[in-house]
């Protein structure tokens, strides 16, 4: 397969790299054992929607719709305590110092970089005004980590969770 030419890279690109595989994360999970769990992993790649994430200090949630994050969802899975609560919307995922998945979305004021640690909790890294910028980050990023991956997100929304 021919590499992703980033400069390129726009917000209506799609991408997908059948060659990189991603290591699957041992993450905690986020609210109910029940909740989501049919639904693709945050790190995921072999799905085309469900791609909104929650994350708080203490993890991340799995892959969902805007009606599985609504603030009636939220408030009965999701425990409150002395965190923030963003709302994501995955826009690529990248493992091995590769774009292994990049979905088209709306232009955004920023795109940032997360990845889980040791601990499944999130560890942020740095944002970016461009999509292809956000990416080149990423694909450094990631060549330093290996196989774990990270995500390309823009913020749909954030709030104080206690």
């Amino acid at each position: 397969m021919t590499d992703l030419h980033l400069p390129m890279v726009t917000d209506e690109t799609t991408w997908a790299d059948p060659d990189v595989a991603v290591e699957p994360l041992q993450l905690p999970r986020l609210g109910r054992e029940d909740w989501l769990a049919d639904r693709p992993s945050a790190f995921a790649t072999d799905h085309d929607d469900l791609r909104l994430v929650v994350t708080t200090n203490r993890g991340y949630s799995r892959c969902g719709t805007e009606a599985d994050f609504d603030d009636r969802a939220l408030l009965a899975h999701v425990p409150m305590g002395y965190t923030d609560l963003s709302v994501l919307e995955k826009r690529a995922v990248v493992a091995s110092g590769r774009v292994v998945r990049l979905w088209p979305g709306p232009r955004a004021q920023a795109y940032a970089l997360t990845t889980a640690g040791a601990d499944g909790r999130p560890l942020p890294g740095p944002t970016a005004g461009l999509l292809w910028h956000a990416l080149q980050s990423a694909v450094r990023w990631s060549a330093l980590l290996g196989a774990r991956p990270l995500l390309v997100t823009t913020t749909r929304s954030t709030r104080a969770w206690h």
